[in-house]
């Protein structure tokens, strides 16, 4: 007899862990849903990433999202808890005139979406924070971005939903082959285990998504890797409590990419990202290059990355670097997420693309497409991230 189920999530990152948790907020707790992971739960870009949770106020349509996603978040840690939740606020440095030119630009876009950010001077700013370099002048503090750690957090999600929808499956070291069809309809994920008939089916699957589009016979879907490098520092050696941006951060990591993303000759580049743990160690970013599937680590731009992080940092210097490693970040060509149905093939649903904002956008990704699979009204205004914008 064919193993059957009301909805398959193939990815198990954070995006598709919180896929199938806010399923279960919506559907009746009778509904099987089976999540699918080609290797362990969290295993790929969500285990490789800094887990900052970012509000970005540049446009309504992006600071709706992540707002309200962080607030999620922050439901999620008051509800179930269980996993490493930091309100850490975030401090934006400035280390030229032209940095400086932006701290005000960027509060006035806070101010605009109604939320508040503070511009601190040199004595406030080392008020706050004794271990930043004495020559900084300013910076703008905003009290909303917080860390998770985002393994336990998929726990979390997945205990959670497990409690409301006992008949949720989770399957890591499953690998998807292929699907079948009746007509223009998903019937059937073929798994290696064997396959699960199925009307419904979640793209989760971050930077495979577009090959698992494929396989379900459809064009690869306009998403990319990113890699970026990341070193973590000792227990206990991190000199400051509020995550670090560098104010170019915003240009440098949110604006459309300027080099072909297809291509793996693209030199890359580094923007400060100084994020402390609740074990006292600091993770260190952020690069950005774009050279296919390759996960070596790229040394020259780690290394610029940790003289920046000194910079704004000195006591980091003697701080010693543990571990170093790449993860890859799913690209969408016009740098926002795909979520929603896939037209062309009924019951296809997508959730990806998120780059650097997979662990900040995971819950209202979740959200939003479990509103539309149960056909209920959006929290955020849905049309900006629909992924009919790629049909032909």
């Amino acid at each position: 007899m064919v193993e059957t189920a009301d909805l398959v999530v193939v990815g198990g990152g954070i995006v598709g862990c919180a896929v199938v948790h806010q399923l279960a907020q919506v559907l009746p707790a009778s509904t099987r849903i089976v999540l699918l992971d080609r290797g362990p739960i969290a295993g790929a870009t969500s285990g490789s990433s800094m887990g900052h949770l970012m509000v970005t106020p540049d446009d309504a349509a992006a600071y709706a999202l992540t707002s309200a996603s962080v607030r999620l978040w922050r439901e999620l840690q008051a509800e179930t808890g269980g996993f490493d939740f930091q309100d850490t606020g975030a401090l934006y440095l400035a280390d030229t005139d032209e940095d400086l030119a932006l701290l005000p630009v960027l509060r006035d876009q806070f101010v605009a979406r109604g939320d508040a950010a503070e511009l601190l001077d040199a004595r406030q700013l080392r008020e706050l924070e004794p271990g930043l370099a004495g020559d900084l002048a300013a910076a703008l503090h905003y009290r909303g971005d917080a860390v998770v750690l985002p393994m336990p957090a998929c726990a979390a999600m997945l205990r959670a939903a497990r409690q409301r929808c006992p008949g949720i499956d989770v399957r890591p070291c499953c690998e998807v082959t292929g699907f079948d069809r009746d007509g223009d309809r998903i019937a059937a994920v073929r798994t290696a285990r064997g396959p699960i008939a199925t009307r419904n089916v979640v793209n989760a699957a971050g930077v495979w998504a577009p090959e698992l589009a494929e396989r379900c016979g459809q064009p690869r879907l306009p998403i990319f890797p990113r890699a970026g490098n990341l070193a973590v520092t000792g227990h206990h050696t991190t000199p400051v409590r509020t995550q670090l941006l560098e104010v170019s951060y915003l240009r440098f990591a949110h604006g459309v990419a300027a080099v072909d993303p297809s291509r793996t000759d693209d030199p890359g580049g580094q923007a400060v990202n100084v994020q402390p743990q609740s074990c006292g160690s600091c993770l260190i970013g952020s690069t950005r290059r774009f050279r296919g599937f390759d996960r070596t680590l790229d040394r020259e731009l780690l290394h610029r990355s940790l003289l920046r992080a000194c910079r704004y940092v000195p006591g980091l210097a003697a701080a010693p670097v543990v571990r170093a490693w790449v993860g890859l970040r799913p690209y969408a060509i016009d740098k926002q997420p795909l979520v929603g149905p896939w037209p062309p093939v009924r019951g296809l649903w997508l959730a990806a693309g998120h780059e650097g904002l997979g662990i900040t956008l995971g819950p209202i990704t979740g959200r939003l497409l479990a509103q539309q699979i149960a056909g209920l009204p959006a929290d955020v205004e849905a049309r900006h991230w629909l992924p009919a914008r790629f049909c032909a």
